[in-house]
């Protein structure tokens, strides 16, 4: 506890907008939302809270579990890059179509999977042992589609998301390689076989400042609670950031205060203690 916990007890206490990751944090390693997690969720919207799931997975497959929490809360996905409340559509950052060619190319000569998300859809230029994973955890099918042709029919509007899956050493390059080269976006680890790529200007912390200027609140009214590479900035930049037991090691330098992991509910630890002053 912070040596000043007698004065943060009282900013505690005033959170408007809980921030909360899904996989690796609200869910348990078996891709299970515990109860527990629910019942604090719904404790602390109704004390007046609203509770935006950031997460870097699509709306397809961000809805169920929110419908599970009982919320009505915005959602942003896609790493942050989507934001909706209410049907509207607040953020909606692309990658433009000619640098998602660019890089299904890239993938293509590296034998590194890809998988292409635009608003709902989910395209892969065959099914593999990585996107059936994906299926496992989401519960989304992808539609097969050859990925070079497809985006390069696109015109206006780009990709939402590329999702790059393989060996954590063949990430490694993947990443080194793609840094150097300027192609306006992002490129974020969500876990050591994941490199998700997002658009330049998207992320959670983005997010959380759009929802924070339509509520009329500061960041400091914020919870944030994530456990990897791409929640850091958001832990980073929210009032009350929280990593996971189980966090990477940037979200844990990122953050303020620290909870149990996913599977010994992490969530409604660090939702109760936070609420209560108590962190």
């Amino acid at each position: 506890m912070p040596a000043d916990a007698g004065k943060e007890a009282g900013r505690m206490q005033d959170i408007r907008l809980m921030c909360i990751d899904i996989d690796g944090t609200l869910l348990d390693s078996h891709h299970q939302l515990p109860p527990e997690n629910r019942a604090a969720v719904c404790w602390a919207v109704n004390r007046g809270a609203v509770v935006c799931l950031m997460t870097a997975r699509p709306p397809g497959a961000t809805l169920p579990i929110q419908k599970g929490l009982g919320s009505d809360g915005p959602l942003a996905c896609f790493g942050g890059g989507l934001v909706e409340w209410n049907g509207e559509r607040l953020c909606d950052c692309r990658i433009p179509a000619r640098t998602a060619a660019l890089l299904v190319q890239e993938c293509a000569v590296r034998r590194i999977h890809i998988s292409v998300y635009r608003d709902t859809h989910w395209y892969v230029e065959r099914e593999d042992m990585w996107s059936m994973q994906e299926t496992g955890i989401t519960g989304l099918v992808p539609t097969c589609a050859a990925l070079e042709n497809l985006v390069g029919s696109w015109e206006r509007w780009g990709a939402h998301k590329l999702l790059c899956m393989g060996e954590p050493e063949q990430l490694d390059s993947l990443f080194s390689a793609l840094e150097k080269r300027d192609l306006s976006i992002q490129l974020l680890r969500s876990k050591d076989t994941y490199l998700e790529i997002i658009p330049e200007g998207a992320g959670k912390a983005e997010a959380m400042e759009i929802l924070c200027r339509k509520m009329g609140i500061s960041t400091e009214q914020v919870l944030a609670i994530g456990d990897h590479d791409v929640d850091a900035s958001l832990l980073y930049a929210a009032g009350f950031g929280v990593a996971m037991g189980n966090a990477s090691p940037a979200a844990e330098r990122a953050a303020q205060y620290h909870t149990d992991t996913n599977d010994n509910l992490g969530v409604a630890k660090a939702i109760y203690d936070c609420l209560s002053g108590n962190l």
